[in-house]
């Protein structure tokens, strides 16, 4: 099924997967008697604890409430997080992730030991302090944890002063009897962030082709691959032979939920900062046939806080202001200090902000580009994987240190670069290229274009102001961030810039942070930034005007 149908019908699309389960599973209704199941309640890419719009949404205190009511009526429940959650928060820069290994200890009862039924992945964003010197921090979490962890395809580093990543909480791979239901579960993680405390990371492919019969050999029903990575990537695994495929994907890296089929096995991925979580009923009847009836679960005002969690959660939140406000020399309610106020609501929530046009992403990009223009900036391309806060910003609202915190957790210093309309048009190919609110995202200035999701395809590239078509061999000089250009990154995947490209400019250095700051103090009546048409979604818009 194409992105852009479950783009437009995501519900109608979650219920045909549904009803069509529903009518396999009754088609077995003689194995019905003796099949066996159990429930994975899974969730992915959570960086604030306690949820999104002033805790409105999502959270873990939600995560919570929501498997104890499966345990409640009697279900097996198998918890499992897809990879990211120690950094970059505004929290774990503060508390270095200790406040979030503590709140996860407390998904299964406050104090009550360690989790057998909770498995997570490393996701890159675990390696964000990536010098060795980060080594022990790392060390100092995982031993602090109450639950398992999987390195299926990490390679630690032996360090002559540090040493070696280690815990009887590491697992290569696992078997668990989940009622009665032998399951077997590897991992794969992403290589696109290798710290130096990481010698290496297998090929995904390669380590999947071992695991899955390896598992099975040592008696697993049910493989299931705990995965944070690109969903191309793990469409690629569903899509080797029969033999080395697993039952189920469970994934994360997207922050944007994913429901797909391929070979008839199920990709499943939430929403960011579990604003949804997975929940999937797996079945095996007495003929060793295996059932899997994926769905997700909004977590949102109708689902009650676990009063214990979010005690936790509200006691690290109110140490982290006080820690950070007194590391700033300010007093203890300093994230509450407004820069100033906006007069429309700003949307920076990531599955509009990484994948269309938003007016805080104009916003952004439209005040980079003002920086530099005395050096002749023709444009400003952003990546949005930079931009963390996950939520609006309501109209008539101040603008306060805490979002300004939220929405700018990395170092954002920008450079002028001189590319042409050819290596313009190949980012724009990438910007678009998986478009599931990837961080690679472009937010732009200076430029507008047409973008057909269903066709994959960008078109009808032009100047704003003049609206003339851009050509290849037209010369363009471009306001990006240093990490697109630095060679000790993956610029995001834009491989076609480099530092080489870079152009003399005064303002070359400026830091997008205190850029936006300065743009909102300056504003006196507050900001009113809009949507103006410069990317045109056939999905959304009328682009034939």
């Amino acid at each position: 099924m194409k992105a852009g149908i479950r783009e437009k019908h995501p519900s109608f699309f979650i219920l045909v997967v549904i009803l069509l389960s529903i009518l396999l599973t009754s088609c077995h209704k003689k194995n019905t008697q003796s099949q066996k199941s159990f429930y994975i309640l899974a969730i992915n890419d959570v960086y604030r604890a306690e949820g999104l719009d002033n805790g409105q949404i999502g959270g873990l205190a939600r995560v919570k409430t929501l498997r104890q009511r499966l345990l409640d009526v009697g279900h097996k429940v198998l918890l499992l997080h897809a990879g990211d959650f120690l950094q970059p928060s505004f929290s774990s820069r503060v508390n270095q992730g200790a406040a979030m290994i503590d709140i996860m200890n407390q998904l299964n009862g406050i104090n009550s030991g360690f989790d057998e039924d909770m498995i997570v992945t490393f996701g890159n964003h675990e390696f964000d302090k990536s010098k060795i010197k980060y080594l022990p921090r790392m060390q100092q979490r995982i031993d602090e944890s109450e639950f398992t962890w999987m390195d299926s395809n990490i390679n630690w580093l032996q360090h002559e002063e540090y040493g070696i990543i280690h815990s009887n909480k590491l697992q290569k791979w696992m078997i668990k009897d989940i009622a009665g239901i032998k399951v077997g579960l590897f991992s794969l993680t992403t290589a696109m962030t290798q710290p130096q405390y990481i010698a290496s990371f297998d090929d995904p492919i390669e380590v999947t082709k071992h695991f899955v019969p390896f598992l099975k050999s040592k008696g697993a029903e049910v493989v299931i691959a705990l995965t944070h990575q690109q969903i191309s990537d793990d469409r690629h695994i569903l899509n080797l032979d029969l033999p080395y495929r697993p039952d189920l994907i469970i994934g994360g890296h997207e922050h944007y939920r994913q429901l797909e089929q391929v070979q008839q096995n199920w990709i499943v991925k939430a929403d960011a900062d579990a604003a949804s979580a997975a929940v999937i009923k797996v079945s095996i009847d007495s003929k060793k046939n295996i059932y899997i009836l994926p769905s997700f679960e909004e977590l949102d005002k109708k689902t009650e806080k676990d009063p214990q969690t979010q005690q936790v959660i509200e006691n690290w939140l109110q140490s982290t202001s006080v820690k950070y406000c007194q590391k700033i020399k300010l007093g203890e309610n300093c994230l509450d200090f407004a820069y100033g106020k906006t007069l429309v609501e700003l949307v920076a929530e990531e599955s509009e902000i990484r994948r269309y046009e938003t007016n805080m992403g104009n916003f952004i990009a439209d005040t980079a580009r003002h920086e530099f223009r005395l050096c002749q900036a023709d444009i400003a391309l952003i990546n949005s994987g930079s931009i963390r806060l996950n939520h609006n910003i309501a109209a008539g609202s101040n603008i306060t240190r805490k979002h300004i915190e939220g929405l700018f957790p990395y170092p954002s210093d920008l450079k002028l670069i001189t590319i042409n309309g050819k290596i313009l048009k190949k980012m724009l190919a990438h910007n678009i290229d998986m478009w599931t609110a990837n961080g690679h995202w472009l937010l732009i200035s200076g430029i507008k274009y047409t973008h057909n999701p269903e066709q994959q395809k960008f078109s009808q590239l032009r100047w704003s102001k003049s609206d003339q078509i851009i050509t290849d061999e037209e010369k363009i000089t471009a306001i990006v961030p240093q990490y697109l250009i630095d060679a000790k990154t993956d610029h995001d995947g834009y491989s076609m810039i480099n530092e080489a490209m870079i152009k003399t400019c005064n303002k070359n250095g400026s830091n997008l942070k205190q850029l936006v700051i300065n743009s909102i103090q300056n504003t006196t009546d507050g900001i009113n930034p809009k949507v103006d048409g410069r990317i045109c979604n056939t999905l959304k818009n009328n682009c034939n005007k």
